[in-house]
Formats: structure tokens, sequence, C-alpha cells
């Protein structure tokens, strides 16, 4: 994937949504952005609401919201230019946000889109249907969801990997998003059969050789992933751990107080069990950090 430089920021005016701005403010001065905008969805049935309460046809309606709007989103987009010296241009549409904002990605080529979360539980909310969820669904390029008010750049990314195409494709974002973060990969991985073992009448010290030969060959499949990304930096950690993906990571980043997560969508079942699984919801909505969700062929 190339370098980010044109990025789409979602807003609905609401605490959330100006974590989401500062962020991508962040983001803009980091990369030395070429564009960015800033964009705003109201959804036609207010738009309907709005023209009976004004008592003005939906056409007139739609153009006064619409200034009105646009005028608040200038004032936003104003403040932002002046925090990160970047102009910010702004658009206003109606209908399905998700749907919306998606479609606008693709007319302006955006590298990146950002959002707010949704309140103190708004993984909940994310992986239930709201328009995070569908932007995941409907996206090809990188998703960032915010949730953390951006004090400072990134300093610890977490990388879940599974060594797929898709997770070589979220490490190599990860290696761009912020170059001075320390980038942990992380393979969880588990023993097949282990469980099983014993009541085969496979002696334990058998079965302690097998556990120490599959942790040696996750690592050794870990360190080939991440010398394959060919990458000069320094700040790389890696880690493999036992037991269930969604789980782990949660604890994972928790422990390492890890400020951002970055993911492919699909690939191997663990990690599209981390976005879509109903174990991985439960996950998602304790992980504390904002997290970045990479599409299929987002390069």
């Amino acid at each position: 994937m190339s370098d980010i430089q044109n990025l789409l920021v979602a807003t609905d005016f609401s605490e959330r949504a100006e974590r989401a701005e500062k962020r991508a403010a962040m983001l803009c001065m980091g990369h030395k952005c070429n564009t960015a905008e800033l964009m705003t969805v109201k959804e036609l049935v207010q738009l309907e609401g709005l023209a009976r309460l004004m008592n003005k046809s939906p056409e007139v309606a739609n153009t006064e919201v619409t200034h009105a709007v646009l005028r608040e989103l200038q004032v936003r987009a104003s403040e932002l230019s002046d925090e990160c010296g970047v102009k910010f241009t702004c658009t206003v549409r109606f209908g399905q946000p998700a749907i919306e904002i998606s479609a606008r990605r693709e007319e302006i080529f955006a590298d990146l889109i950002v959002i707010g979360a949704h309140g103190s539980n708004f993984f909940t909310d994310i992986f239930l249907g709201n328009t995070a969820d569908k932007l995941i669904r409907r996206c090809r390029r990188p998703l960032l969801v915010v949730k953390n008010e951006p004090a400072f750049p990134y300093r610890n990314i977490l990388v879940p990997v599974d060594f797929s195409d898709d997770s070589r494709q979220a490490a190599q974002l990860a290696l761009q998003i912020e170059p001075q973060a320390e980038i942990t990969f992380l393979h969880v991985y588990d023993i097949m059969f282990a469980s099983k073992l014993s009541y085969a009448g496979v002696s334990q010290d058998a079965i302690d050789r097998y556990r120490i030969k599959t942790r040696q060959e996750a690592f050794l499949a870990l360190n080939k992933f991440i010398d394959d990304l060919d990458t000069p930096r320094l700040r790389i950690m890696r880690d493999v751990v036992l037991g269930h993906p969604s789980a782990i990571v949660r604890d994972y980043a928790e422990k390492m107080q890890t400020d951002l997560i970055v993911i492919g969508k699909h690939g191997r079942s663990r990690i599209e069990e981390l976005i879509v699984g109903s174990v991985t919801r439960d996950t998602i909505h304790w992980t504390k950090c904002d997290i970045m969700v990479i599409p299929p062929l987002a390069a």
C-alpha cells in the first residue's frame, strides 16, 4: 500500500467525531498529506422531517439544510487546517452514512477513512450493525476507528498476524502509519489435538516436546514473516502466544498499553473471526485502543 496522502474524515459534530478529527489532523501533519476532506451525512428521514417542520418542499429544505451544515463544517475544517497546515475541503451528503461515505471515498480516492467511536461501549455497537460495521464490510480502503483523545502520535502499535496476504498488508501499513512508533507483531497459535493426546495414551514428556516444537515453529514462521517485510525499522517487537485469538489480542493490547491495533479484515479463520466472529465481538467490546481495519486488496 502507498503512503497515506489523502484522508476522508466523517463527522457528525459529536465529541467522539471531534476525537477522530483531531487524530486525522495529527496524521496529516505526520504524513505531510496533500489533501483531506471533512464530510458529514444526513439521513433522508431527517431531511423529510425537517421539510415538514419548515413547511417547505424537500428540495428547498435540502438546499437550506445543506448550506447550514456546510457553514458548520467549514468552521471546523478551518480549525483543522490551522492545526495541521493541510487544507480541508467539505462535503455534505444525504442518505445512508456507510453508503455515502464509501461512495465519497471512491470519488476522491481517499487512502484512509477516519471515523469516531460510538461512546464508551462503541465496539458493541460497531459490530452489531452501525455505520462503522457497515463501513468495515463495504470499504475497499483502510478504516481507522478512533476511540481515545489523541494527545500524541501513536507510540505503541499492535499487529496480530496469521501470515496471510491480508495480515501482510496490515503489517505494511502499520510500518507506515507512525514511523517512530514501536510495533509488536503478535501471532496467536494453538496446539491441535493437544487436549486429546493424553487420552490417547501419549506420555506427558511427548506432549511437552510437542508443545515446545509447535511454539518454535510459530516463532520461526513469525520471524520469516517479519524478515519478508524487508523493513529497516529498529523498534520492532515480536511474540507468539498460545490461546484463543480474540482473548489473547484483547489482553495483550491492555498489558502492552497499545494505542492502536492494525488488523486485516480477512485472512485465515483466526483473523476473520477476530473481525466478524461472535467471540470476537465480545473481545473488541473490551478493547480500549483505536483500531485500524485493512480490507483485502487495500494495496
